[in-house]
């Protein structure tokens, strides 16, 4: 029986060192103190669901919108300081949401089929010009499923260390301690939905790997060689298996998995870099 606390214990302390990325917390009045510079909040219900939603207005309206979608687990204040990045206020609105099962959008739980979780933040692309599509960690099969699906909502994306590769995303030791009923009453909602998500990735990522040969849209995958969350050898399964005219990988020497938080400037780059090209 001790010896069963101390996993469980253990396992705490390794999830819970997932949870405390540099990501910005904290209220919209901390997180954007100018009253002109921050997001409408809202809830939009899509098949059923209601989906928390932030967006911050345009100064030019017709102009591609941005998409962000954060990881397990997380939120949609994860991309505060770029939904009010000076850089990118030659787009459209910029949206972020919390994912289904997270944050303002908790009550419905979680929605472990990603094709159908894709489809959901989809419909939250307003009408007009194609979106570009910003995803991170478990946000990049999101963003590549909704690119194969829904080719003429999305321009091209961003992915930010994606878990991507199958063969690399198995469920780990610690998923598998988590994955009971004394683990549910002990990890904090977010932690124990996240366990979830890890719990069915790898299926859920095969499923997908049978269907990128439909990828019609251009995405640029940035990918850390130090990264301890989704292993660097997923840059050598997207050039593998995508030709570059559909994907180009960015490697980033010496970076981890948050260096979108600690180096914005170089997700901000690849944003302008794609130019909503479909050619």
């Amino acid at each position: 029986m001790a010896l069963r606390w101390i996993l469980v214990l253990t396992t705490l302390l390794q999830l819970a060192a997932c949870t405390k990325p540099p990501w910005p917390r904290g209220s919209v009045e901390e997180l954007f103190p100018r009253s002109d510079s921050r997001p409408q909040l809202q809830t939009v219900r899509v098949q059923g669901m209601d989906i928390g939603v932030a967006r911050m207005p345009a100064e030019r309206p017709d102009a591609p919108p941005i998409v962000f979608v954060h990881g397990s687990p997380g939120g949609w204040t994860s991309w505060a300081r770029f939904l009010d990045s000076p850089a990118l206020k030659g787009f459209g609105p910029r949206i972020a949401m919390d994912r289904p099962g997270f944050g303002r959008s908790g009550a419905s739980g979680v929605v472990p089929d990603l094709r159908r979780q894709a489809a959901l933040l989809a419909a939250l692309i307003p009408p007009g010009p194609p979106a570009v599509l910003v995803g991170h960690s478990l946000g990049g099969p999101l963003i590549a499923w909704m690119a194969i699906d829904h080719p003429d909502k999305v321009c091209g994306a961003v992915m930010l260390a994606g878990s991507m590769a199958p063969a690399l995303e198995q469920p780990r030791w610690y998923n598998h301690i988590a994955d009971n009923w004394l683990a549910h009453q002990l990890l904090p909602t977010a932690m124990s939905r996240s366990n979830q998500e890890m719990m069915v990735l790898q299926a859920e990522l095969q499923r997908l790997d049978t269907a990128l040969g439909e990828l019609r849209r251009p995405i640029i995958a940035m990918q850390g060689d130090q990264d301890p969350l989704v292993d660097p050898r997923t840059a050598d399964y997207l050039e593998q298996r995508l030709p570059r005219h559909w994907m180009q990988v960015e490697r980033l020497p010496g970076k981890d998995h948050f260096f979108l938080w600690t180096e914005p400037e170089s997700v901000l780059r690849q944003i302008e870099r794609l130019q909503c090209s479909l050619s």
